[in-house]
């Protein structure tokens, strides 16, 4: 359906962007519009506001063939047949979901069209969002200009390029039939599950795969723990639980615990939701609770090792939230940071995306003593510890023995167990990995 006029409002963004450059790549004639003046100029410049692989050939070559078009003006939309809803939905105090640039989005896009048009919310919403926003349309006499679908994302930072090409599922709640197909007609490979459902059903399915997730992070890191008091190898338990097709690999991996800008945030709402419905959620609140824990674990062992931390001087490898992407919202690593500081701890970090001119201006202030290294080996040179909280494979192809070297007190605590126990145990590195018995490798 190429002839499709295409609107993406939230456009400069990360679902957004890669929603937009995809869509352009497909040969749809593409509207990318964002409120955020500095990053439209940025973009119409092929220049990419933040690091996902891939993303900046896709969006460099739907501007040379005129496909993509960026804009900061909403009546640029007044010809689409179709817009995507990629705005933020930000947390309130409490965790409950603010729906404000969502709503402004679907009512300026309504007005703004010129004949009736199909508005797909892929933001990550509460369930009941959409029926909320079509009452909405409805009293503000916009309903004829516009149908509401619900169409979540599910791309992941860091291949998210990758997960709009090759996506597992496709879900498309809708209260017109005929709108469904529209969007699911738009981008449907062959033999991927294309699921058409109400409204509610298609949200509840987001925030049930992010929660879903979340819960086997916790569960595996509740393991652990017993791990750690047992002598046990939790290492060798996740694969032994993966190897479970019921259960399978994926999110199994024991560590400083689950971050970034979407998991805490929606099992939070998720969460709030039911207590607006008057439910309770214990299974939720638990592994919330055991998440917030593993940040200050990782904080433990350094005590442990080194005592009072006042005056130690610590390095730390990692600052994003995962791996493949430069991305600092609501990440694990700032919350451990901020209690070496508050400890007293002089802190060196490193971080293969981030750097101190990359660093926000709004981070500087809440931490502005944190020194900066250019190298891991230079982050831990003279250092009473290395603390590791970002998987990067940079960070697990280093050589053990020249980290040694460089540490004034060979004291290694893995938040993402990279190492092997028995090799650091063998150069002489004191090692403490996450879910790994004293006795393991020693």
């Amino acid at each position: 359906m190429p002839d499709l006029i295409v609107g993406i409002v939230g456009g400069g963004g990360h679902v957004g962007l890669v929603q937009a450059a995809g869509l352009a790549s497909l040969g749809y004639y593409t509207i990318a519009y964002d409120l955020n003046s500095a990053r439209i100029r940025e973009l119409q410049k092929g220049i990419i506001p933040f690091y996902e692989p891939g993303l900046a050939e896709l969006v460099r070559s739907g501007l040379k063939c005129k496909l993509l078009e960026f804009t900061g003006k909403i009546e640029r939309l007044r010809k689409v047949d179709l817009a995507y809803i990629c705005t933020g939905t930000p947390s309130l105090p409490g965790g409950r979901t603010e729906l404000l640039q969502v709503e402004n989005a679907v009512t300026a896009v309504a007005r703004a069209v010129q004949k009736r048009a199909i508005i797909a919310v892929k933001s990550t919403v509460p369930v009941g969002t959409a029926r909320r926003l079509s009452r909405l349309l409805q009293q503000q006499r916009l309903s004829e200009k516009a149908v509401i679908v619900s169409n979540p994302e599910f791309l992941s930072e860091g291949s998210a390029v990758d997960d709009f090409w090759h996506p597992s599922r496709i879900i498309i709640g809708s209260a017109e039939p005929e709108a469904a197909e529209i969007v699911a007609g738009v981008y449907a490979p062959p033999h991927v599950p294309v699921i058409k459902t109400g409204w509610e059903n298609a949200e509840m399915i987001k925030y049930g795969a992010n929660a879903f997730l979340a819960l086997k992070v916790s569960f595996i890191n509740l393991l652990a723990c017993l791990c750690e008091k047992s002598g046990g190898d939790i290492r060798v338990v996740s694969k032994g639980l993966g190897l479970d097709p019921r259960i399978g690999p994926s999110f199994l991996e024991a560590g400083a615990g689950f971050s970034g800008p979407c998991l805490e945030k929606d099992l939070r709402s998720l969460i709030g939701q039911f207590q607006d419905a008057g439910e309770e959620a214990p299974l939720l609140e638990a592994a919330l609770y055991i998440n917030q824990r593993q940040r200050y674990l990782v904080v433990s062992r350094l005590k442990e090792n080194l005592g009072e931390l006042k005056g130690k001087k610590i390095a730390v490898l990692g600052l994003s939230f995962k791996p493949g992407t430069d991305d600092l919202r609501e990440t694990h690593t700032l919350p451990v940071i901020e209690q070496l500081v508050f400890a007293g701890a002089e802190v060196t970090v490193h971080d293969p995306l981030l750097g101190m001119m990359s660093w926000p201006r709004q981070m500087s202030a809440f931490l502005p003593d944190l020194r900066w290294a250019s190298s891991p080996y230079e982050a831990a040179e003279g250092k009473d510890a290395l603390l590791i909280l970002t998987a990067w494979p940079e960070y697990r192809d280093l050589n053990p023995a020249k980290l040694k070297s460089c540490l004034a007190n060979p004291l290694v605590v893995d938040g993402r167990n990279l190492f092997e126990p028995s090799e650091m145990a063998a150069l002489g590195i004191d090692y403490r990995g996450v879910g790994i018995g004293a006795e393991v490798g020693r």
